[in-house]
């Protein structure tokens, strides 16, 4: 890769980092408000500002409009925004990629020109409607580095090849290199990267919260925003100190809280999910609410929420998204986000970033909560 940043970030300073934003602009704004970003603060946007959300032209104008206003706010390219390499090279699989996905960066904009997209629509054509209005924005997207070098970190977006010359990784590599956390790197620095959901890494009940491992030195933040049905948007934190760094993170996401209001014990048994790309099951035993499954791909013996599941033309099983297969515990007063309550017997809730099954019927919304106190 060619395009490498090198920033020296000072060891008193807070470093906020915010990966695969997808075009949630409410929910950037969200996660920064969450985490008092300040204009001392150090902030990295590692990659993939755009596409799948419905505001990508939003979340690049304001995070143009951070970068222009804050000398410690810093962008790295991530696989969605070199799709305007795939403009500005004329690629005519553009044109099919426009029309399948509406949520585009590209669509936006055309949108706001009142040009359509379709099948017979020609690649130049497209390119020079854009280049016309929006150059200023796509010349700033085509000049995000591939990689920020500090003293004792990377932000590259999907990953680095492990070899001693890691500025050697091809760039095709270092934006969408899958699965980097079960890799390792000679970097000799921590690797912070996005572009794979965390996950998709969960054995125990799925977790939507960064990962560290400190022996390897990588750091994966990826929530699954925009990606996951349970997907959250995490903003990653490294307090800088003389003595050592450390550590937090915080997420925000668009569902809705609720309060629980009787303990709930968990069985143990009951761990896993099924996640991508191990999606086809083996139905064992079918019970009233579950059913024991065998993972096809793992050979996991996974409980399935008979909801979940799904039986194809061929008359193989698989789930219908990705989903936990685990109970938590909870006890009362605790707040839990719900993903979803229309299931028999039990809801599938988050809490502290991690996906779950609970008793149906033990939870109330937040704001039945406060109006019943003031009543």
């Amino acid at each position: 890769m060619k395009k490498i940043k090198k920033l020296s970030i000072p060891n008193d300073a807070r470093v906020i980092v915010i990966s695969d934003i997808h075009g949630k602009l409410n929910l950037l704004k969200e996660a920064l408000h969450k985490v008092n970003f300040k204009d001392e603060d150090y902030l990295i946007i590692n990659g993939d500002l755009c596409e799948k959300g419905r505001d990508s032209v939003g979340v690049v104008n304001y995070v143009m409009n951070l970068v222009k206003n804050n000398s410690k706010v810093h962008v790295v390219e991530g696989n969605c925004e070199v799709i305007v390499d795939a403009l500005l090279n004329e690629n005519p699989d553009l044109i099919n990629y426009l029309c399948m996905r509406k949520h585009s960066i590209f669509n936006e904009w055309l949108e706001q020109l009142g040009f359509s997209v379709h099948e017979g629509t020609s690649i130049r054509e497209v390119k020079e409607a854009l280049l016309s209005e929006f150059s200023q924005e796509l010349y700033w997207l085509t000049e995000l580095p591939t990689a920020i070098e500090t003293e004792d970190y990377i932000f590259v977006h999907a990953g680095l090849e492990d070899r001693v010359e890691w500025k050697q990784t091809e760039r095709k590599n270092a934006i969408a290199m899958p699965e980097f956390f079960n890799k390792s790197h000679k970097a000799n620095k921590y690797v912070i990267v996005g572009h794979w959901p965390v996950v998709n890494y969960s054995e125990e009940a799925p977790s939507n919260n960064p990962v560290i491992d400190k022996e390897k030195k990588i750091i994966a933040i990826d929530g699954g925003n925009a990606i996951k049905e349970a997907g959250q948007l995490n903003a990653f934190i490294i307090q800088r100190k003389q003595t050592g760094d450390t550590f937090f993170y915080t997420y925000v996401d668009y569902f809705p809280e609720y309060e629980v209001i009787a303990d709930f014990n968990a069985n143990s048994e009951m761990q896993g999910g099924v996640t991508y790309p191990y999606y086809y099951i083996e139905p064992i035993e079918k019970m009233q609410d579950y059913t024991v499954c065998k993972q096809k791909e793992t050979n996991n013996l996974l409980t399935v929420k008979n909801e979940y599941m799904k039986q194809l033309k061929s008359g193989e099983y698989t789930v219908k998204t990705d989903i936990s297969c685990a109970q938590i515990s909870v006890r009362k007063g605790d707040i839990v986000s719900l993903i979803d309550g229309s299931c028999s017997g039990y809801d599938l809730i988050k809490k502290d970033g991690v996906e779950g099954w609970i008793e149906k019927g033990i939870l109330v919304e937040i704001e039945k909560v406060k109006n019943k106190t003031l009543s």
